[in-house]
């Protein structure tokens, strides 16, 4: 086995339990396109691939390169070597293209936060992450670990955690536990990009500021009265607006 590099957050998975629980909740279908972010050795690559039509792994770290290539030399996979967060994803997601992944923990909320914007392209995404960020994705309002995270995820995606995992399947086994997300694209809910950005700009306003009253944090961007004819109270904290709440605030700016 590859030796992992700690800088790349690399944690290796290995019990096939898992791995096999990881493909029961895939339901695959041989029509399907997969891109998986950060491979590895190929540990959920090999069972995916009897199953699917074709894969794109993408891997930052370019020791495992040689090996994933003398593994797959095989024209259903295609290997690129680059980091997820730099790598030009445009030119690879497709309509209806899944996405899997073993996330590394230290990236994983950038990673997330960059695939927001192709969800119209996208037919699910299911990683691995640090169970906190998962329970963070799945909070509902008026939880103390609802938040930005929550907001943005799910106003573009249907979440549903899916089980919790272990550190000890993992090599080398990391500090905290781990957990398997489902996310699935809802309809495009803005009016336009521009409205889309507004909902953006209001929620990282708010949440960069979340022990403020909404009208204190958005105090010249929309009033009091405003808030209140939206049925908004404007000495509310941002942990309790619902993201219907932000929809409508980020209409009426």
């Amino acid at each position: 086995m590859q030796k992992h590099k700690k800088r790349l957050g690399q944690h290796f998975l290995h019990d096939k339990n898992i791995i096999n629980k990881i493909i029961k909740n895939l339901k695959t279908s041989t029509k399907d396109t997969f891109i998986e972010i950060g491979p590895g050795e190929g540990a959920l690559t090999t069972p995916l691939l009897k199953e699917v039509k074709s894969i794109v792994l993408i891997e930052k770290d370019r020791d495992l390169i040689p090996i994933l290539e003398e593994k797959y030399n095989d024209k259903k996979v295609k290997i690129i070597n680059e980091d997820i967060l730099k790598c030009k994803l445009s030119n690879l997601i497709k309509k209806n293209i899944r996405i899997v992944g073993n996330l590394p923990y230290n990236i994983s909320t950038e990673i997330i936060f960059r695939l927001l914007i192709f969800s119209k392209d996208i037919k699910d995404l299911h990683f691995m992450l640090q169970k906190e960020v998962i329970d963070r994705i799945v909070a509902d309002p008026g939880t103390k670990i609802y938040g930005r995270l929550s907001v943005m995820t799910q106003v573009y995606f249907t979440v549903k955690k899916l089980f919790d995992i272990s550190p000890n399947v993992f090599i080398p086994r990391p500090k905290v536990d781990s957990a398997y997300i489902r996310l699935v694209p809802k309809d495009y809910i803005f009016n336009s990009l521009e409205h889309e950005k507004k909902f953006r700009d209001i929620v990282n306003t708010v949440f960069s500021a979340r022990r403020k009253m909404i009208k204190t944090s958005l105090k010249g961007i929309i009033g009091s009265q405003a808030l209140q004819e939206l049925s908004i109270e404007p000495s509310s904290r941002p942990e309790v607006l619902s993201i219907q709440n932000y929809i409508d605030i980020s209409k009426n700016v």
